[in-house]
């Protein structure tokens, strides 16, 4: 005899499984405010398998030397610069080029309605970019080969006194501010599945290829004066980067951010940016989460053939990096001016192998931070 449900089981049942979408399912989905998620980064990487689309794809970033470790930093969408322009965010993340990305999460799926800082001529201006239309991060429903497509708007406004002198002078007329009015087209495919490595860690994960077509116009303001169109007298990619860039997003069910995103020149499909998150990583040789304090980081530790040191949480300032050989005799020496976090990029082909010391020397000589590295021989 077959049991019909009551309306209180049917009920019961409805509230236990929206409870398990927005509850149960999302226990470290989107990572906590307080965490910090490291990110290598490469640019111009070379020996990147990204060709293959099928569903039972290999994937091998591996290779990629990514001598920039940044950090993406969850914050508090109430309390970050920008905060007031996004009353609906439930989500913040202040990504490794100082902006702050904010978002409204959905069950599982993550819309990004815009965010707090803006780059022209490489240079970071403190303005708010707010879409229209919110763009979906990960679309986790979407089944194999589905494609969507987003337009959306956001017009940026700033002062001209927020460039550099050099950007300055650079603009067609003497004007007082800047509007940017930004159109985005986004075409985005679920086009494989399968395994991604990168460092000796590999991951299950889903890839959406996206397309992104920008159109750029660019209006000055003198004094009182309306607003004048000077698009055509400026060159939008050498103020904002190509107008097209391709992407590809690696996804994992186990996170609402992509663990890797690949970008590639529109032209010749070969990658021009890596950039992957590295928590096991980092866990393996027990890196901090937290950084308040100078400090100084080599990886990989033991090295081969190169060595990374990041410089963290220093005054500006000039200084330099010098490695010391088992007898404490210096035998490498890199001066670096410090403005902000910094990487420095060491070639040990030619050291010999065994311990040795890297150290941070400040413009006075001293030896403020020392460490152990470990060099090896392939």
């Amino acid at each position: 005899m077959r049991i019909k449900p009551t309306i209180l089981q049917i009920v019961f049942l409805s509230l236990a499984m929206l409870f398990m979408r927005h509850g149960w399912s999302q226990a470290g989905y989107f990572p906590k405010q307080g965490d910090t998620l490291y990110f290598l980064v490469d640019r111009m990487p070379d020996n990147v398998s990204i060709a293959d689309h099928s569903r039972h794809s290999r994937w091998d970033l591996s290779m990629a030397k990514a001598p920039y470790l940044r950090p993406v930093v969850p914050v508090h969408p109430g309390r970050a610069e920008g905060n007031s322009h996004f009353p609906q965010a439930d989500y913040a993340l202040k990504m490794e080029d100082r902006t702050i990305h904010y978002y409204k999460k959905e069950g599982k799926e993550l819309y990004l309605l815009g965010q707090f800082g803006f780059y022209i001529y490489q240079q970071f201006v403190p303005a708010i970019v707010r879409f229209d239309y919110p763009f979906i991060v990960n679309y986790p429903s979407a089944h194999f080969g589905q494609k969507w497509e987003y337009s959306s708007r956001a017009t940026v406004e700033f002062s001209v006194n927020e460039l550099q002198p050099a950007f300055v002078s650079r603009l067609p007329v003497k004007a007082d501010s800047i509007r940017v009015m930004i159109n985005i087209d986004r075409m985005t495919t679920r086009d494989a599945e399968g395994q991604l490595k990168y460092e000796i860690i590999y991951d299950d994960v889903i890839r959406h290829f996206t397309k992104e077509v920008y159109n750029y116009r660019i209006w000055l303001r003198v004094g009182d004066k309306p607003w004048q169109d000077f698009s055509g007298y400026m060159d939008a990619n050498a103020l904002f980067g190509p107008s097209i860039q391709y992407r590809y997003d690696f996804l994992n069910n186990a996170f609402g951010i992509p663990v890797a995103s690949v970008w590639v020149d529109s032209k010749n499909s070969k990658p021009v940016r890596v950039k992957y998150w590295v928590r096991s990583y980092l866990d393996r040789f027990q890196r901090e989460d937290q950084l308040t304090e100078p400090d100084i980081y080599a990886f990989p530790n033991p090295a081969i053939g190169y060595v990374n040191i990041e410089l963290n949480n220093l005054k500006p300032g000039r200084y330099k990096v010098a490695l010391y050989n088992f007898l404490a005799q210096e035998v490498y020496q890199m001066p670096v001016v410090v403005s902000s976090d910094e990487t420095v990029r060491i070639d040990i082909t030619e050291f010999d192998k065994g311990p040795y010391l890297y150290a941070l020397i400040d413009q006075y000589g001293r030896r403020i931070i020392t460490k152990r590295l470990t060099i090896l021989k392939p």
